[in-house]
């Protein structure tokens, strides 16, 4: 039996699912032994698949978001599916699946029933319709921590048993930075203070941006000499200019923008403090990115961030700008505090491996063709 992946979201620029979809199924395809075929968008880049591997292009690219929804959920299935396992991930899932796939979802996070306001009606809606389907049409479910287990069971009514885990890790290219050179040459591109607290990840409004905003100028004006660096992507429904109302030290904010895979251990290494108080996570792949780079780390005390951070981290409350202008400052402010951070973090990050999670899911994938008979 094929192993067939659905990877329509693999684009330029990847982060989030494009990164699992990377970190995870590309060594599943190194190790499985079977005839896998990955599908990517039209203009995504090369996807990084074990030897014997296909890649198929869809006619859409990764922009025509109709015209791609249009092939996953009405031709995909039809063309590629039969006699073959489906991974896909949350809810990209087609519509008229031959009897004979086995389909296998790997869901991330259930955000769309927990903070459906972040998001556009007709998403949530069609999303929700789509895991419906999903729910009655898949043979085994996987899911990336124990806490999104736990939300498949609680809101999908999915039974506990049918769902795996499979974590998620960081790149083994995360670690300390060292070379005084790399740093300095990444403080100058990106025109670095030296002394700054970091956030790294898409500007949806889950993430929790306004508050950390809010949380930083707080915390300025209890004198640190500290700038706040952001990095990542627009994403949706976050207005800079609103976001910045209201905040005094605006001069020492940085938004500098999607920085490369190769760039990101070194902008870890060069942050005093990680500060990622989202609102939700499915995982938190930056808690660990920051951790494996010896950075000590400020996180929600939410959803699967206590789960994944471990130790490793200090834990605020997300919804609370006090709060996290508190966790703030401790570190920032004790060094012995931050030094066990850094310690137990390093510590902690070891507990990750794609390499790891892609054996995991090699051994669920075979016993769903075995049981399949």
């Amino acid at each position: 039996m094929d192993v067939v992946i659905n990877a329509l979201q693999y684009k330029q620029k990847s982060s989030g699912i494009g990164m699992l979809l990377r970190e995870l199924f590309g060594p599943y395809t190194r190790m499985s032994g079977r005839r896998c075929r990955i599908i990517v968008p039209r203009d995504g880049p090369a996807f990084p698949a074990g030897p014997g591997t296909e890649m198929v292009r869809a006619p859409w690219g990764h922009g025509q978001g109709i015209g791609r929804m249009y092939f996953q959920t009405f031709q995909l299935g039809r063309g590629y599916c039969k006699n073959a396992v489906l991974l896909a991930t949350d809810s990209k899932v087609p519509f008229f699946l031959p009897r004979s796939c086995i389909l296998m979802p790997l869901v991330t996070d259930l955000a769309v029933y927990r903070l459906k306001e972040t998001y556009q009606l007709s998403r949530v809606v069609w999303w929700r319709l789509q895991y419906q389907y999903v729910r009655r049409r898949a043979d085994r479910f996987l899911a990336i921590s124990e806490f999104t287990k736990g939300e498949m069971v609680e809101l999908l009514h999915i039974p506990a048993e049918k769902i795996e885990v499979v974590p998620c890790a960081c790149c083994a290219e995360m670690g300390p930075v060292t070379d005084r050179e790399v740093l300095d040459r990444l403080q100058e591109k990106y025109c670095l203070p030296e002394r700054f607290v970091l956030f790294v990840g898409n500007f949806n409004p889950r993430k929790n941006l306004e508050r950390l905003l809010r949380a930083f100028d707080l915390a300025k004006g209890q004198g640190i000499p500290h700038h706040l660096v952001i990095a990542g992507e627009q994403g949706w429904k976050f207005d800079r200019a609103r976001a910045l109302e209201g905040v005094g030290c605006r001069e020492a904010i940085h938004f500098i923008g999607y920085v490369p895979d190769e760039e990101m251990a070194a902008l870890y290494t060069a942050a005093e403090l990680f500060s990622f108080p989202s609102l939700y996570e499915g995982f938190g792949i930056p808690v660990i990115e920051a951790q494996a780079c010896g950075t000590p780390v400020l996180t929600s005390r939410n959803s699967a961030l206590p789960e994944v951070g471990g130790d490793g981290a200090i834990y605020v409350n997300a919804w609370d700008i006090g709060d996290i202008c508190r966790g703030m400052l401790a570190v920032l402010e004790d060094r012995e505090m931050a030094r066990q951070l850094v310690e137990k973090g390093l510590e902690n990050a070891r507990r990750f491996s794609w390499e790891a999670s892609a054996e995991r899911l090699k051994e669920i994938v075979e016993r769903a063709i075995n049981e399949s008979g």
